[in-house]
């Protein structure tokens, strides 16, 4: 597992990359006055390179005051209990995403992937072993639920925007006074729907991966409303930043999508009935 060094992508944002290929995900360290905190944290086998990078930039004994989730799926948050506990600081997530902080399956907030491989799976290990596994991935000691108003403790500057659809409790970190909108798995630049974007990170402004997303249709209208906010640079969980275009952009992505569902859904409207 590789990590890269931080390199400014905006004003006091630092985006780092955890892993290589279409396994590759996003974290990015953000100042606030003073104080620096970290918005997603990459793979679980990324956490001690995570580490080490972010205490070379920010200085030995120097750590984030907190970890930032957009949603709980393992290339976002599965580096966040092993680097809380070194750290000694909180993780905050959406409220709806508390259940999944216990690293169980949960059935309601499943998607495709969940119910063809990794519950299959899941349930054909012996109990002890499925429960070494669930333990692995319990961050209950160290998450807590965001502020319901989407404000940020100690990050004054930046607001938690709903965003469901990919997870239940999705959500993207807006910056009004610049536009800058990291996005997690709502909006990505590289088509993960798609071969080339799958096989070779070809890039391409996109929604989330639907063979990982819990409702198809919430992502996209999540996808409208972050587009209303008027962002000038998208900061995506998967792909490169994106500062060109932005808003007529996401506008096109989601017409698209609409699009599609509705052709679909006249076809199978059209389509002969089984006898």
């Amino acid at each position: 597992m590789r990590v890269t060094e931080p390199r400014e992508i905006a004003s006091g944002v630092m985006l780092m990359t955890a892993g290589s290929g279409p396994l590759a995900s996003n974290l990015y360290l953000v100042r606030s006055g003073a104080a620096w905190m970290m918005f997603d944290c990459g793979w679980a086998g990324s956490g001690e390179l995570v580490r080490g990078a972010v205490e070379q930039m920010l200085g030995a004994g120097v750590a984030p005051g907190a970890i930032f989730l957009t949603h709980m799926h393992p290339d976002h948050s599965g580096a966040a209990g092993a680097l809380a506990r070194a750290w000694e600081i909180p993780v905050y997530v959406h409220q709806a995403e508390l259940p999944m902080a216990a690293g169980r399956y949960i059935p309601e907030f499943s998607m495709p992937l969940d119910r063809w491989f990794v519950a299959p799976i899941l349930w054909s290990l012996p109990t002890r072993a499925r429960r070494r596994v669930e333990a692995a991935g319990d961050v209950t000691d160290v998450v807590k639920g965001l502020p319901p108003a989407g404000e940020l403790p100690g990050v004054p500057d930046w607001v938690a925007v709903p965003a469901p659809g990919h997870t239940p409790g999705h959500v993207a970190y807006w910056r009004a006074r610049d536009g800058v909108l990291i996005t997690g798995d709502a909006v990505t630049t590289v088509n993960l729907n798609s071969v080339r974007g799958v096989m070779f990170g070809a890039p391409d402004l996109a929604g989330p991966p639907w063979y990982t997303t819990w409702n198809w249709k919430t992502s996209m209208e999540s996808l409208t409303r972050l587009a209303e906010l008027g962002p000038r640079l998208l900061a995506p969980g998967h792909g490169q930043p994106l500062a060109m275009g932005v808003v007529p952009r996401l506008r096109a992505v989601a017409s698209k999508e609409r699009a599609q569902r509705m052709a679909f859904r006249r076809r199978l409207a059209g389509a002969p009935k089984a006898v």
